[in-house]
């Protein structure tokens, strides 16, 4: 009767064990395993967008010491002169090395202005003259900026930039205004290249992600400009030339940056281990 009781207690021990190693066994089977978690990328170098291009149109009003007549001729005096204003039209491609620091060159093409003076000669005999001509040409800058600070998309900024100005002073004429204003003499036109260099100050505005609208204005020192050799009766043959031309530049463009985004990135799952 005893051992009929143990092996009954044995059998019943023995099911319960295999019931809970199935149930066990099921659980395992049944559970999936968790999903992998989303985990940002680390974050970025910060390059601030790194590669960008530009195009900017602007107006320039010019400046100048003076314009005369070279070589001096004893007895004649500039009694006035000046130049008109122009616009320009201009590209560029730089880069952005961090939040601060950036660097582009541009390139731009600069429409004629017309400039004009008059001049006196005490004689003998007494004479007065109006010269004027054509001043326009290219201009190509490499440029460094600091950008200081973005607040609401603002981020204002200022640059500095050294290159060359090709300029060319078109067609000479000379107007005898003693002789009821005849033309008195003719030059041709002549281009030459200047060392250039500028001062920017400007601010820009994020757009998206990728593009930046920018207002600024510019001081552009070009340097002395002269034209052809004017051929004329009395005081002649003669070159005019503009003195220390500078250009007070009002210009407003867009930047587009080529700015990647980061893909996420997930973690490995768990590692999972059948026994």
């Amino acid at each position: 009767m005893r051992s009929l009781q143990t092996l009954r207690a044995a059998g019943i021990a023995a099911l319960l064990a295999t019931a809970s190693t199935g149930i066990a066994s099921a659980a395992d089977m049944l559970a999936p395993p968790p999903p992998p978690p989303m985990m940002q990328a680390p974050p970025p170098l910060d390059v601030g967008g790194g590669f960008y291009l530009r195009g900017d149109v602007g107006t320039g009003l010019y400046s100048n010491s003076s314009i005369r007549t070279v070589p001096a001729v004893a007895g004649l005096r500039t009694i006035d002169s000046s130049i008109d204003g122009t616009h320009f039209i201009g590209i560029g491609a730089g880069y952005q090395y961090n939040s601060y620091l950036r660097t582009d060159f541009t390139a731009e093409y600069r429409l004629d202005a017309k400039h004009r003076h008059t001049d006196v000669f005490t004689g003998p005999p007494v004479n007065s003259n109006l010269i004027t001509g054509k001043v326009g040409g290219f201009v190509a800058l490499a440029n460094a900026y600091v950008d200081l600070g973005t607040w609401h998309r603002i981020t204002p900024f200022v640059g500095v930039g050294a290159g060359f100005a090709t300029m060319t002073m078109g067609k000479t004429t000379d107007y005898n205004l003693t002789a009821g204003g005849a033309v008195g003499g003719t030059g041709p036109s002549k281009t030459q290249t200047r060392f250039a260099w500028a001062l920017h100050a400007g601010v820009g505005y994020d757009l998206t992600q990728n593009w930046k609208a920018e207002a600024a204005y510019r001081y552009l020192r070009i340097g002395d400009v002269n034209g052809g050799q004017v051929t004329c009766a009395g005081a002649c043959p003669y070159n005019v030339r503009i003195n220390s031309l500078a250009s007070h530049d009002i210009k407003v463009g867009l930047r587009y940056a080529f700015a990647d985004m980061a893909a996420p990135m997930y973690a490995p799952g768990p590692l999972v281990r059948k026994y």
